[in-house]
């Protein structure tokens, strides 16, 4: 019997062994194009990139690369948009003003220049405009999208509604003044999390409440807790600060998804050297790991499989710093094989890249991944 892609991530979710290993793709706009030219595809579709640059890949590209999943995120709706600047600037709902940066490899990103709660107080914080949630048409563009692509393909859906939460707060304030904040007034850090927590729980309603039935995997968006060389947060202020917020949402989300579809998995983002924290992740609640970043400190794939694999799924893992976009045929088809061999045994793993796909990757190297997973990620795992 022929397994569909949404059966095959079921069970890899569910820690069991279906066909193959399930492959997911998260590309920005600039990879994403040089992607559909390397494979001569010609698709009429409107590509609608969010601030990171990252987009929703055609079905007809993931069925073409054999791809199992498909994002569904929250819809913009009819609500009043952000204000335009001139000189190119882009205002996000947040009221954080970014630049278009170009890319020597091709492509751009966004550079937040202005961030509006750089110098907040309480008072200020109590006066501060936050994003309208309930936007006319959100609820109903989602629940109609999500129900098509649930009905009309086989992929497996990921919800991905509220944004980030600690991610906000470093735009809203500037990383380093974020930085400084968390350490020396505890008390309005924690507020500022939980403002931005109420509103992303808002989103996420809304999500859930429209496509929550149809999804396989709930994305609680990105907490980058890790940096290269080890974590950016110390565990104290990880467990008092941080912590429960994410909990906080978890719950919210759980809660909905009790009622209706309580198989639906918890994925968490984050990337760097997060190995210290995930005791205390899966106590909260997550279920799946995202995006798996090979070369931090502490991420050795077979030590996180031996030691999490029967609590945690592994989604990612395939290393985007030095073999995807630097390395040799041969160095991909390694790689690629490694990360199966560490990950995929018993279930528990969706083979995606460690990061979302960017401009500086050749897509033949990542074709090769792609073949690589197709041919050695059959199960049983040899």
């Amino acid at each position: 019997m022929a397994w569909t892609s949404r059966e095959r991530v079921i069970a890899a979710i569910n820690h069991h062994e279906p066909d193959r290993v399930p492959i997911d793709f998260t590309p920005l706009q600039a990879f994403y194009q040089n992607l559909k030219d390397y494979l001569e595809i010609q698709i009429d579709e409107t590509i609608q990139p969010n601030m990171a640059m990252e987009v929703i890949p055609h079905p007809k590209v993931l069925q073409a690369i054999g791809a199992d999943l498909i994002s569904v995120k929250l819809a913009s709706g009819r609500g009043k948009k952000p204000p335009m600047h001139s000189d190119g600037l882009v205002e996000d709902a947040w009221g954080v003003v970014y630049r278009p940066v170009s890319q020597p490899a091709g492509g751009m990103y966004y550079e937040a220049v202005i961030n509006p709660l750089a110098n907040v107080d309480e008072e200020k914080l109590e006066r501060y405009p936050w994003p309208e949630v309930d936007v006319p048409g959100r609820f109903e563009d989602t629940a109609e999208n999500a129900c098509k692509l649930f009905n009309e393909t086989d992929f497996a859906l990921v919800g991905r509604f509220g944004g980030p939460i600690i991610e906000t707060a470093v735009y809203l304030m500037g990383f380093e003044k974020w930085m400084i904040t968390a350490a020396s007034e505890p008390d309005l850090a924690a507020r500022i999390l939980e403002k931005i927590t109420e509103v992303q729980i808002s989103l996420d309603r809304i999500g859930l409440e429209a496509a929550g039935r149809y999804l396989q995997i709930f994305k609680v968006s990105g907490e980058d807790y890790g940096g290269q060389k080890g974590p950016l947060y110390s565990m104290k202020m990880f467990r008092s600060l941080l912590l429960p917020c994410l909990k906080k949402r978890i719950d919210a989300a759980r809660g909905y998804l009790k009622k209706v579809n309580p198989d639906c998995k918890i994925m968490l983002h984050s990337c760097g050297s997060v190995r210290r924290f995930l005791p205390a992740l899966i106590d909260a609640g997550i279920q799946i790991l995202d995006p798996v970043q090979p070369l931090a400190a502490e991420m050795d794939s077979f030590e996180l499989k031996r030691e999490f694999g029967r609590q945690l799924c592994f989604h990612g893992g395939v290393d985007i710093q030095e073999v995807l976009p630097f390395g040799t045929e041969e160095d991909v088809i390694e790689e690629t094989r490694k990360r199966i061999k560490a990950f995929a045994p018993e279930g528990g793993y969706l083979l995606s890249t460690s990061h979302n796909v960017q401009a500086d990757i050749p897509p033949a190297n990542f074709m090769t991944m792609i073949k690589t997973a197709h041919d050695f990620g059959i199960y049983p795992i040899r």
